[in-house]
C-alpha cells in the first residue's frame, strides 16, 4: 500500500513538472524570427521583403522560425504548437505556411494551413526540404538553405514555376506519376468489391438489407477516395488581398493548421 502510493505520488510529480520542461513557443517577431541567430542580416532583410510582398499580392502569410533547439520535442508537435499560436494566414482562407528550423537537432519541418494544402502538399514540401534546403544544411549553408526554401514555397502557392527549383520540378513530375499507381488500385479495388456486391444482390434479394447496407458502405468508400484525390490535385490559393505589408507589424490572421506538410533531418 505505501509502495503504490509513492509511485503515485512519484508519477504525478512527473506529470507537473513535464510541461515545466517544454519549449515554449516564442513570440512573433516578424516574417523571420532567427532565434537560432543562423540567417544573415542581407538574407533576412531579402527573406522579409520578399514574403511581404508575396502577401501584398496575394494574402498569403509565410514565416520562418529558427530554433536553438528543441530539447527533444518532436519538430512536428511543436511545429503545430507554433502554427497554433500564430495563426499564420487568413481565418477565412487558412492561407499561412510556416518554415520551423531546429537547429541542435538538425530537423527542419514545412508546417501548411489548410488552405494551402492543395498547392503545398506534402509531397512538395518533402521535395523542397530534401532537394533545396538540406543540401545547403550539409554544407553550412544555412542562410542561403533557407532563403532558397521560402522563395521555392512562394513559388509554389503562387504559381511562379520561375521562383522554383529544377530539382524541386523535377521531383514533383516523377512523383505525381508514381502517386497514380495507389490511386488507380484504389479505383479497380472499388469496381470489383461492387461488382461483387451487385452480384450478389441479383443472386439472393432475401438477403437485400444486408447488400443494400453493403453497398451504401461502397458508395461512401468511393466518395472518400475521389474526395481525397481531389484535394491532393488542388490548385494554387493566390489572390489579390493584402495585409501586414513593409510597414508596421506583423502578425498572423487566424489561420488554422492541421498537421499538413512535411520534415526532414539534415
Amino acid at each position: 500500500m505505501v509502495k503504490r502510493f509513492f509511485m503515485g505520488l512519484a508519477l504525478t510529480s512527473l506529470l507537473i513538472s513535464a510541461p515545466l520542461f517544454a519549449v515554449s513557443v516564442p513570440a512573433l517577431k516578424g516574417r523571420v524570427n532567427d532565434y537560432a541567430k543562423i540567417i544573415r542580416d542581407s538574407d533576412e532583410r531579402e527573406i522579409e521583403e520578399y514574403l511581404a510582398t508575396l502577401e501584398r499580392n496575394t494574402g498569403i502569410q509565410i514565416a520562418v522560425l529558427t530554433m536553438p533547439s528543441l530539447e527533444g520535442e518532436d519538430i512536428a508537435s511543436f511545429g503545430i504548437k507554433v502554427a497554433d499560436k500564430w495563426q499564420l494566414g487568413d481565418k477565412e482562407k487558412d492561407n499561412g505556411a510556416l518554415l520551423l528550423v531546429a537547429y541542435e537537432e538538425h530537423d527542419l519541418r514545412i508546417e501548411v494551413g489548410d488552405g494551402l494544402e492543395g498547392s503545398l502538399t506534402d509531397a512538395k514540401c518533402g521535395l523542397i526540404l530534401r532537394n533545396v534546403i538540406v543540401p545547403e544544411f550539409k554544407n553550412g549553408n544555412y542562410s542561403a538553405g533557407i532563403k532558397k526554401g521560402v522563395m521555392n514555397m512562394g513559388g509554389i502557392v503562387s504559381g511562379d514555376e520561375s521562383a522554383v527549383s529544377r530539382s524541386v520540378r523535377e521531383g514533383e513530375s516523377s512523383g505525381s506519376s508514381s502517386d497514380l499507381i495507389p490511386a488507380f488500385i484504389c479505383v479497380i479495388w472499388l469496381f470489383l468489391f461492387m461488382s461483387a456486391i451487385s452480384a450478389g444482390t441479383r443472386r439472393g434479394r432475401r438477403r437485400g438489407r444486408y447488400y443494400h447496407n453493403g453497398n451504401t458502405i461502397a458508395w461512401i468508400a468511393a466518395d472518400a477516395a475521389l474526395r481525397s484525390m481531389m484535394r491532393s490535385s488542388g490548385g494554387s490559393h493566390g489572390g489579390s488581398h493584402s495585409s501586414g505589408g513593409f510597414g508596421g507589424g506583423f502578425s498572423g490572421g487566424g489561420g488554422h493548421f492541421s498537421g499538413g506538410g512535411a520534415s526532414a533531418h539534415w
